[in-house]
């Protein structure tokens, strides 16, 4: 029978455990809490006349990270302040009350804004504020000029103030995510290349998951990395440039498509038959690394070894080439078949080599750390 204190200590240790599952969640909720109610505090005492804006602005400006806030309350002011602006002054040019003039007015408002919104996501939100510009009620009554003020006022309130939110409640870098994320995409990776280790004659679904799974994540890794490098052009961090981190793991996710590709179209026979045990030492010997590298950019430590071992299986990959060479198999061959033999040699070396270099951008985040 289990004790009490047992059950209780289980139960204590169950409920941290979720707790720091749901830690960064819970945090952004706090964020956007505090920005949504000190935003409405600010809007009453300046007496704003539809302060419900400026709250509404806060709660989308407060993102999860500084990079994120600041690209929401840049791309939310100036979008609002040209739908406000052109809706004023459609309104003046072309005075409406209903009808026909009502529509030529939306008309002329509407469609260059939403081409602007077109070219850019950051004007998505102007065609939005000329429309209410011109059609609400309030606006009639205080005229286009006034109301198009009192909202450039409130857009900018609940911009300033969720990224205030942004910056003083448990402020979060991107910088930091990226490398999180960066390391979770290298594990994802290492994964792909284990299952390429065992030469399976059809895949499982658990890997036929990881290549969508692989584009889903470098995707999100291109979000934080133009949210980290806002962060450094606006002076908020001082982390190293994201972009070659990203670059170094695009062209290693490359190097996984060209590999899974030849096995695809390889001999399969040659393959398990002259060159498996070759191969998974190399392929497993990658992955080994990957995940060695992974555990570095999630710690923001300096990565531990060297790529020896890897170094160790290409070369053991290339002697059992020649090995084949040797006993004459590869007469047997198609030129094809010979040339993917050989490109799998070729691309393990160019994954060596940008091994290295991510490698080489886990010292740079490690440094940043210190």
């Amino acid at each position: 029978m289990v004790s009490l204190p047992d059950s209780l200590r289980r139960s204590s240790a169950t409920l941290q455990r979720a707790f720091e599952r749901q830690r960064p969640r819970l945090t952004q909720g706090v964020r956007m809490t505090a920005a949504s109610l000190a935003t409405f505090v600010l809007a009453e005492a300046l007496g704003l006349p539809q302060g419900y804006w400026a709250v509404i602005t806060a709660l989308i400006v407060t993102q999860a990270n500084v990079g994120g806030s600041l690209k929401a309350a840049l791309d939310r002011f100036l979008g609002s302040v040209l739908g406000a602006c052109y809706g004023g002054a459609v309104a003046f040019a072309i005075p409406h009350h209903g009808g026909a003039s009502t529509f030529a007015a939306l008309f002329v408002a509407v469609a260059p804004l939403t081409f602007a919104a077109t070219v850019s996501a950051g004007f998505r939100i102007a065609p939005i504020t000329a429309i209410i510009v011109l059609l609400s009620t309030t606006g009639s009554t205080l005229g286009p000029l006034a109301f198009a003020l009192d909202r450039i006022l409130e857009i900018g309130l609940g911009c300033v103030v969720g990224l205030g939110v942004s910056l003083l409640v448990a402020p979060a870098r991107a910088a930091r995510a990226v490398t999180g994320q960066a390391a979770g995409l290298a594990r994802l990776l290492a994964g792909q290349l284990e299952a390429l280790a065992r030469l399976e004659p059809e895949e499982t679904p658990e890997v036929k998951a990881l290549p969508p799974a692989v584009r889903r994540s470098l995707a999100r890794l291109e979000t934080l990395a133009g949210e980290a490098a806002r962060e450094r052009r606006s002076r908020l961090s001082a982390a190293p440039d994201p972009a070659p981190l990203l670059r170094t793991l695009m062209r290693l996710r490359h190097d996984l498509v060209l590999l899974r590709r030849a096995i695809a179209e390889a001999d399969a026979d040659v393959l398990r038959v002259h060159l498996a045990e070759a191969w998974g030492n190399a392929a497993n010997a990658a992955a080994a690394r990957l995940r060695v590298l992974a555990d570095a950019l999630a710690a923001g430590h300096r990565p531990a070894g060297d790529d020896a071992a890897l170094l160790a299986a290409i070369a053991g990959y290339r002697e059992a080439i020649d090995g084949m060479r040797q006993r004459q198999v590869t007469r047997t061959l198609s030129t094809d078949g010979v040339g993917r033999i050989f490109w799998l040699a070729f691309s393990l070396e160019q994954l060596r080599r940008n091994l290295d270099d991510l490698a080489a951008r886990a010292k740079d985040f490690s440094k940043s750390e210190a």
